[in-house]
């Protein structure tokens, strides 16, 4: 079965994708993942390369087992990636800095705010249900449950 890449648009055949065992343990797993972590997944890793040249097949699926386990959630560890991205791809874009990156530790900086934001955001909704468990007092305060409730 012929195969042509998107980018460059030469053909190729898919049983040659397959012959490498690093490249197939990598589109497994990201096969198994959600769109929303894999897609991001594939830009962070891409991060990693060079100018000049491609990232070797076991490094990628090193980096990306890597970067998968850094947290648990495997959704927060997607957002993530997608938050470090957008931020490096800025950088890159205004000339900042547009070395490949070495390490995951921006991806680990990243992970924490996110966490943190998480747990707040948590905080604050746990907060207000606590607080629209009391009875209301007002005209203003009734109507404003009433429509707390008719919109969950």
């Amino acid at each position: 079965m012929d195969i042509r890449c998107p980018c460059c648009h030469s053909q190729f055949n898919l049983e040659h994708v397959t012959e490498d065992e690093a490249l197939r343990e990598m589109m497994a797993l990201l096969a198994d993942l959600p769109r929303d972590v894999s897609r991001p997944l594939v830009a962070y890793v891409g991060l990693f390369r060079g100018k000049t040249r491609a990232t070797a097949y076991e490094r990628q699926l090193r980096l990306s087992r890597e970067a998968l386990a850094l947290a648990s959630d495997t959704s927060l560890v997607g957002a993530a990636m997608s938050e470090t991205v957008e931020a490096i791809r800025a950088k890159r874009e205004s000339g900042q800095d547009t070395r490949p990156l070495k390490n995951h530790n921006y991806l680990k900086s990243v992970l924490t705010s996110l966490g943190a934001r998480a747990e707040a955001s948590q905080a604050v909704a746990s907060v207000e249900d606590a607080t629209s468990r009391k009875p209301s007092r007002g005209v203003m305060r009734a109507l404003e449950a009433m429509n707390r409730e008719r919109q969950s």
